[in-house]
């Protein structure tokens, strides 16, 4: 008897979800093992490294000008709408001294 087994289905799966460009976790969920299990496989197998995903940077980015107008925006939209502020009340400060609690102040 030999050890391990070999399953064409599931090597077809996993040919077939890698090429799809399924993630670790899809690939693992489908073939019922765990992600750095698939770590192994891909390298039995000799499958392609994924390409690393790029960043999308952003042409429009706004400007100081822009963020200070609508800084001002939200601002002026928060005083509006915004409850009138309860009274503050100070919360004594306390030391331990090992024994006891001492009020500070």
């Amino acid at each position: 008897m030999t050890r391990g087994f070999k399953n064409e289905y599931c090597t077809l799966t996993l040919h077939q979800l890698w090429a799809s460009g399924a993630s670790y976790i899809e690939i693992a969920a489908a073939l019922g093992c765990s992600q750095s299990f698939i770590h192994t496989l891909k390298s039995r197998h000799k499958l392609p490294n994924r390409q690393r995903v790029t960043r999308k940077v952003c042409d429009n980015d706004p400007t100081l000008e822009e963020i200070a107008e609508r800084a001002a925006e939200c601002r002026a939209r928060r005083e509006t709408t915004a409850e009138p502020k309860a009274e503050r009340v100070s919360i004594a400060r306390y030391t331990f001294d090992g024994r006891r609690f001492h009020a500070i102040g």
